[in-house]
């Protein structure tokens, strides 16, 4: 099943801006994560179905497998 990706500017967390990236992952475990970066302020963030998430959650994630 796809997921649908807003065509709106993504607007920044930290600084407004609507100057952001978003990509879409799949971690070896299967959970699905979208990645955000702001080109303006640089600054990163993580959520899972529209939830924020703490880099060390990503990442700990990352790490496992099914």
């Amino acid at each position: 099943m796809g997921r649908t990706v807003s065509s709106q500017p993504l607007q920044c967390t930290a600084c407004g801006a609507n100057d952001v990236i978003q990509i879409e992952l799949t971690l070896p475990d299967g959970t699905e994560v979208e990645f955000y970066s702001c080109h303006t302020c640089e600054a990163r963030w993580w959520n899972r179905d529209g939830e924020p998430l703490a880099l060390d959650t990503v990442l700990d994630m990352a790490r496992k497998t099914k």
